[in-house]
This record gives structure tokens, sequence and C-alpha cells, in this order.
């Protein structure tokens, strides 16, 4: 009886030492709200926690979503930055936007200016026995320049990204050595296509048979084109004028700015002035030759920047034989062709809707500018070489003075 005596007050005790903490954490019980607040906390949590470890248990990996410290934000729409990540989807989508235009019949006019070549007419020739389609240059052919400039920026964008860019990360090159060969890996591939496109040009018009052809029958054979010629023309003029942009897109330094804009200029202003005065002829025969020197050039020179030809002397041997030959070429086709060929044919005016420039002014000037750009190349390559050549010698001379001197 005693001891369960003893066992009341014990448990009476117990109890008034409960009810005395229950009401010391009552009196320092935090408000409702912040209470509230740290239920739904711990309520999430523990769901949290649940749903761990039950996608854990079914071979499940959860990912927490952390942002990435080392990634790089995305630069903002519009900005210099986006426009020149993202250069190629642009122009790709400008094309799509006119391409779609041929859907529908109000639109379709304005497509076609930019997509399909002008001037056709239905013709024959002296050398047809029947009527052929034939194109004439004109105005309305700036619009299908400026599209396949923009043509010419997404092929530029493809063969850099697809190409060049793998190239890179293989060979691990400098920045200076990346921009040069970037522009050699592009100018290379640009003058395989000119130079077999022009090639094939020149076999169906049969120039190599006649060299006569290249001024009989001016203005009135030579103004007409087939497809192919004028396709030529328009897709050469569009590539040196895609260059110029490129120097944004490409994030050219200042200093190549200004090497790569001279040849650029003069190759775009010879493709044009042929194109629009019907010198079509003898600017097939030049550009078909100059595009063979860009294939030779820059595709050594690419090789050389990517480290598969070490020996200069060696690997420039083919283009340093080339390029003087081929210059002395177009320099004896330019004086036949405008000092000898186009005199028998010469007009005292300019008639422009006959497309006839062969007036004695603009013959002559077109035979200064066309040979004193070839008196420049040749300067610049025998300057080049003739300070390679001293510096080989200097490099001798030392060399074996210091062996006499051991």
């Amino acid at each position: 009886m005693y001891a369960h005596h003893e066992g009341e007050i014990r448990r009476r005790n117990i109890g008034l030492a409960l009810d005395g903490n229950a009401l010391a954490m009552h009196a320092f019980e935090p408000p409702a709200a912040h209470r509230q607040q740290t239920a739904w906390t711990r309520a999430r949590h523990a769901i949290s926690f649940l749903v761990e470890n039950t996608m854990s248990d079914m071979g499940v990996e959860v990912r927490r979503a952390v942002p990435s410290r080392g990634k790089k934000a995305a630069p903002p729409i519009l900005s210099h930055e986006f426009v020149i990540q993202n250069h190629g989807d642009i122009m790709s989508c400008i094309l799509v936007v006119i391409a779609v235009g041929f859907f529908f019949s109000q639109t379709t006019p304005l497509s076609a200016l930019f997509v399909l070549p002008q001037y056709n007419e239905t013709v024959a020739l002296p050398t047809d026995a029947e009527p052929q389609t034939y194109y004439r240059a004109g105005r309305l052919d700036i619009p299908s320049i400026v599209f396949y400039s923009i043509v010419w920026i997404t092929v530029h964008c493809l063969l850099q990204e697809y190409v060049l860019d793998k190239v890179h990360r293989r060979l691990h090159m400098s920045k200076t050595r990346m921009s040069k060969f970037d522009e050699s890996g592009q100018l290379a591939a640009f003058g395989f296509y000119s130079a077999l496109h022009a090639g094939y040009l020149i076999y169906e018009l049969a120039i190599y048979k006649d060299i006569t052809s290249l001024w009989v029958g001016y203005p009135d054979t030579h103004r007409y084109m087939t497809f192919n010629v004028k396709y030529f023309f328009l897709l050469h003029i569009a590539y040196w004028l895609h260059q110029y942009p490129e120097f944004y897109f490409q994030k050219v330094r200042n200093e190549e700015i200004a090497p790569r804009t001279i040849y650029i200029t003069a190759y775009l202003v010879v493709s044009a002035a042929a194109y629009f005065t019907a010198f079509i002829r003898v600017g097939l025969l030049l550009l078909f030759i100059e595009g063979l020197l860009l294939a030779i050039f820059h595709t050594t020179r690419a090789l050389y920047f990517s480290g598969k030809i070490t020996d200069t002397v060696t690997g420039f041997k083919p283009y340093n034989v080339a390029f003087p030959s081929l210059r002395f070429i177009s320099v004896v086709l330019t004086v036949l062709s405008f000092w000898y060929g186009f005199r028998t044919v010469e007009v005292p005016f300019i008639d422009v809707d006959a497309t006839n420039f062969n007036t004695s002014l603009f013959r002559l000037n077109t035979l200064i500018v066309i040979l004193g750009l070839q008196v420049y190349s040749l300067w610049n390559y025998f300057v080049f070489h003739f300070s390679r050549f001293r510096e080989r010698n200097n490099n001798k001379a030392r060399s074996s003075k210091a062996k006499k001197q051991k």
C-alpha cells in the first residue's frame, strides 16, 4: 500500500513537471504566422525527401535545379553579340521568307525578282539553228545580287561551323593563325568552284577554239548570255559583295581589314564591270585564271597554317611557278583584246540601250585598270620574294660567321 502511494506521488510530480514545461514552451512560442510558415517548410522538405527516396529506389537519378556557375548567360536579343552568334540562322530565315513568297500569288512577283534571273529574251543568234532563251544584264539584277549575297553568307557560316571550326579544335591554333587559316579555307573553296564553273563555260562557249571570239560579235552577240553564264556572274559578284559584312560577323581585326578590302574591291569592281558592260568573254577568261590562282595559293596557305606544310620553299613551289605564268597570260589576253581586238569594232559613243561600251576612252581605261592590277600583284609578289631571299642570305652569312668564330 505504501508502494502504491509512493508511485501515485511520483506520477503527479511528473505531470506537474510536464505542465510546467508546456507552460514554459507556450511562453516562448513564436507567433501563429511564423508557426504556420515553419510547418509548411517542414512539410515541403518531408515531401521532397520522400520523393527523392522513392525515385532513387526506382533507379532514377534526381538532379536538383541548381543554376550552372560556369555557363555564360545568353546575349540580349538584337545585341551585337546575339547577331554575330546567330547570323547564319538569321540569314536562313530571310531566305525562307523569300522562298515562302512563291506560295502566294500576290508575293510571287516579288520573290521571283530576288531569286529568278531577269531580262530573258527568246532570240536566234548567228550560231543558233532556232531561237533560244538568253538573258541580258540590267538594274533589276541588283535584288538577285543581294539575295545571293545572303546565300553566300549562309554558305560561309556552314563551311565555317562544320569544317573549319572542327579543324580548329583538333589543331589548337593561335588566334592569328586561326584567322588566316579561316580566310584561306573560305577562299580556297571559292577558288575551286570559280575555276571549275568558268572552265565549263569556256568549253561551252568554245572560246578555246577561236581567240577572236573574245571580241568578234560585240555587243550584238556578247550581250546575250546563257542561263549558266548569267548565274556565274551573279554568284561571283554576290560572293565578293558578301565579304564586307563578313568583317563584322567574323570579328576580323582592324589591321586585317585594309588588305582584305583592297583585293575584295578589285574583284568586285572587275566582275561587275565585265557583267554590266557585256565584256563577258574576256571577263570569263580572266576570272578563270584568278580562280586557279586562288585555289592554288589559299590551299597551300591553309595547309601551311594548319601545320601540314613545314618547308615553305617546297610547299609553295607550285604557286611560285603558277603565279608569274598565269599573270603573264592575263596580261597577254588583256592587251590582245582591248588594244587590238576591240579596236576593230570601236564606236564613238557609249550606247547603254545596246550595251555597247566599246569607245576608245572606255577601252583604254579598262586596259589601264586591268594592267595596273596585274602589275600591282606582280610587284607585291617580287618584293616579298626578294625580301625573303635577302633574309635567307643574311641568316646563312650569320651562321657561317658564327661557325668560323668557334
